[in-house]
């Protein structure tokens, strides 16, 4: 049995979080527990809890009491409740090295909670079930009114499904204490009145008047989870329901791979061994992902870091009769396994797995999910079905070229098959992807529609990754890692507009209140109200933008009238492709053209609220709408290490008369290595593009011409087996100079963007890039040199 607490200062305190309070209570058995606190601290900089500053802090310390105390120190003064329950969950997750603590870390009755707070742990399984996809707007309203901050914000939008999107903001309010938790449901009902109070029905109570909710009528979401549909395959005979209510899938892993077999499309079958299903379980807790029929990863990409050929891992998923993120899992370590018999060898490189670029967006996500919805009308060879599945392709491929074209407002939007075949002129996209899609869809049949399913789901999973615009893939050609961004970003003129104007239009009240037949699923009369206050909130954010304004009241205009008004808007020159995101733009055109109702299908509702979202996220004030560094290449120099990733450590700020911009650099080892960039944006309203000082590359030249060419000026940055690498410098005329010596010794000169040269001292380095009176700078910033 553990002891009882220690005796608590009875002085009331309201500033105390407690939290943290209960862990300085405990300040005794803490420090005496933790007497080898290395495998803690690993836990915590994993988490990315603990600095590396206070992480040297802490082990400076001689004793391990002394190194326990250290450690207590920063939690009480350096983070606030949130980073204290990290701290707690990574305590629990070294558990098996603190003995003494395996009864404190099971109980938390010595933590003083207020009635929400108390109210909101009683009901969190329920609301993680129960919330669905109102979890964008109740998120939207806490990031508005300043209660979750942009990085929280992004947490919650960064799990895989609506479930755990749920529990991550849950868990974000809890750790934030009693005014957080009254500010979730104060959301909560301004959302959904009828859904809390029947959650409040259904089980606690909070204490008489500990709340008080008068916010009016509720804005209308439609709540469902898509774990639960039906998996992606040609064979499945499951019927459409329009807007089913939320069931969360709870079939254990075991019995699901009890049952697993390869099914192929063309009738065979590959039957798994049980040390292959054993090994499939192995792979799925290192990854420590839930997987099960539904659609929320790219396998495919596990498949490439696993060093399989990118044909190949196609391949092997395109056979399978089943799209399901566990079917394609076992297929991959399937393949993985008969071709190399090293089981030891896929199990390391899973360990070194980032699982997160297995990720998709929730765009990306909701888009899979409206895909499964049609699968068992697809069956059907009725008109009226493959005519609903016409304009369910067409929304998903011009959703998917909007993702990836920079201008696509002069397409001509004829159909699903003429969108397809813009996108073969697309760098972004994998063209036997396309060709495949464009095969199927030759003749638009229910047999081909049902063909390409699986092809158009891979073509979604591999253009809404999770991570974006500011993460880099580096693909090796020769001695040169070519970088290209995992998304699209554009740059525009668009500046933003306050938070505060942004959340006074989500937060007007809705026009109608949710309605639900018998079954409780919401009807299609509540869908029909949903889709009107969507368009009402659109039409109000665009007239924000719009330099006219909107002086008509459209609150009880008719539904044609609002549309026409969006349309009108949208036609205006603050909406040009140089002046607006015309991705967010062709979404908006798609979101007037598209009516769940009138085309039958109920579910685009959730689409059209996410599309809401992503319209208010681009909305707010950021440096990043008009302007981007892109970096164009890096050149490991005499080196083992490889380059395993780029990615953008903060947003762009505009500071001291210019832009800067960290990046970390992702390496498999210590390295060193040319970095490639330019930089783009507006300024003033004008478009700009600098790539200086630049970078002069000098191949041929023999030996005795290194010291002449030295002589010239400019910054050596590196010299390799004849060839040098030279940065100009103050010195005017450099690139002259060059030419010259060039010609006279018969050398090849090239000229190119800014480079700079990077030692790294770690696996992971950060370097600050700076746009300034027309010139790019770097400077080193974390486990970096920089020339």
């Amino acid at each position: 049995m553990m002891a009882s607490p220690p005796e608590m200062n009875k002085t009331k305190d309201e500033g105390v979080e407690p939290l943290k309070k209960h862990i300085q209570n405990w300040q005794d058995l803490l420090v005496e527990a933790l007497y080898n606190i290395a495998p803690l601290l690993d836990h915590m900089i994993a988490a990315h809890v603990l600095t590396q500053e206070n992480y040297f802090e802490v082990q400076a310390e001689k004793t391990p009491q002394n190194k326990a105390r250290k450690l207590l120190e920063v939690v009480q003064h350096q983070m606030d409740e949130e980073k204290a329950l990290h701290f707690i969950e990574c305590l629990k997750k070294c558990k098996e090295h603190y003995p003494r603590l395996k009864d404190w870390l099971t109980t938390d009755a010595g933590i003083k909670r207020g009635p929400t707070e108390q109210k909101l742990r009683k009901q969190m399984s329920e609301l993680c079930l129960r919330l669905g996809h109102l979890v964008t707007p109740i998120s939207m309203r806490l990031f508005s009114g300043g209660t979750l901050s942009q990085f929280e914000l992004e947490q919650v939008q960064a799990s895989t499904t609506p479930f755990l999107q749920n529990k991550t903001l849950l868990s974000l309010c809890l750790a934030k204490g009693e005014k957080t938790c009254l500010s979730f449901y104060q959301a909560f009902h301004s959302e959904d009145s009828m859904l809390a109070k029947d959650i409040d029905e259904a089980g606690f109570q909070a204490p008489t008047g500990s709340l008080d909710f008068s916010v009016g009528h509720p804005v209308p979401v439609v709540s469902r989870p898509f774990e639960s549909l039906p998996p992606l395959t040609t064979a499945s005979v499951a019927s459409l329901s329009s807007c089913s209510t939320a069931v969360e899938e709870t079939h254990p892993l075991s019995a699901q791979l009890q049952d697993l077999t390869l099914k192929m499309e063309y009738g065979g079958e590959i039957e798994l061994r049980p040390e292959e299903k054993e090994l499939i379980r192995e792979v799925t807790r290192l990854l420590g992902l839930e997987l099960g029929s539904g659609m929320t990863l790219n396998l495919c990409e596990l498949g490439l870091a696993l060093g399989l050929p990118r044909g190949v891992v196609r391949e092997s998923l395109f056979e399978l009769e089943s799209a399901g993120d566990l079917t394609q899992l076992a297929a991959i370590v399937h393949c993985f396994m008969e071709k190399t018999q090293d089981q030891n060898r896929l199990l390391h490189k899973i360990g070194a797995c980032n699982t997160k670029r297995l990720m998709l967006s929730e765009r990306g996500r909701l888009l899979l999910a409206l895909l499964q919805e049609v699968t068992a009308d697809i069956n059907s060879s009725f008109e009226d079905v493959l005519q609903k599945c016409r304009h369910l392709f067409h929304f998903v491929m011009r959703d998917c070229f909007a993702e990836v074209e920079e201008d696509p407002s002069g397409a001509s939007w004829t159909g699903p098959l003429a969108t397809v075949r813009l996108l073969k002129k697309n760098v972004l996209v994998d063209r036997a992807v396309i060709q495949e899609l464009e095969d199927c869809w030759g003749e638009e049949t229910a047999e081909s529609y049902q063909q390409s399913l699986r092809i158009l789901a891979q073509l979604l999973r591999d253009l809404f990754p999770l991570l974006d615009s500011v993460e880099f893939d580096g693909n090796l050609q020769g001695e040169i890692y070519r970088c290209k961004p995992r998304r699209l970003h554009r740059v525009t003129k668009f500046k933003g507009l306050p938070p505060r104007m942004i959340y006074r239009v989500l937060t007007r009240k809705g026009t109608h209140s949710v309605s639900k037949d018998a079954t409780g699923s919401v009807s299609r009369t509540a869908v029909t109200r949903q889709y009107k206050d969507i368009c009402l909130k659109v039409a109000n954010l665009l007239a924000k933008v719009s330099t006219e304004g909107n002086s008509k009241d459209l609150m009880q205009a008719e539904i044609s009238d609002i549309i026409r008004e969006i349309q009108l808007t949208l036609s205006k020159p603050e909406f040009t492709y140089d002046s607006f995101d015309a991705g967010i733009k062709l979404r908006l055109l798609s979101l007037v053209e598209f009516d769940p109702i009138a085309l039958d299908i109920p579910a685009l509702i959730t689409l059209h609220w996410n599309t809401v979202s992503i319209l208010a996220k681009y909305l707010k004030t950021s440096d990043r709408h008009a302007f981007q560094f892109n970096i164009e290449y890096v050149r490991m120099q005499q080196c083992l290490a490889s380059l395993q990733g780029i990615c953008s450590v903060r947003d762009p700020v505009t500071i001291d008369n210019g832009v800067e911009e960290v990046f970390c650099f992702l390496t498999s080892g210590p390295a060193l290595f040319l970095v490639c960039l330019h930089c783009r944006g507006y300024r003033d309203g004008k478009y700009f593009m600098c790539n200086e000082p630049l970078c002069f590359q000098v191949f041929g030249l023999p030996e005795t011409a290194m010291q002449e060419v030295e002589s010239l000026g400019g910054k050596v940055l590196t010299v390799e087996k004849g060839k040098m690498w030279l940065r100009e410098d103050c010195q005017e005329g450099l690139k002259t100079r060059l030419e010259a010596v060039s010609q006279s010794h018969s050398t090849l000169l090239q000229e190119g963007s800014c480079c700079f040269l990077v030692k790294s001292f770690s696996t992971e380095c950060e370097v600050k890039f700076t746009f300034k009176n027309n010139k790019i700078t770097a400077t080193a910033e974390k486990n970096s040199e920089v020339l």
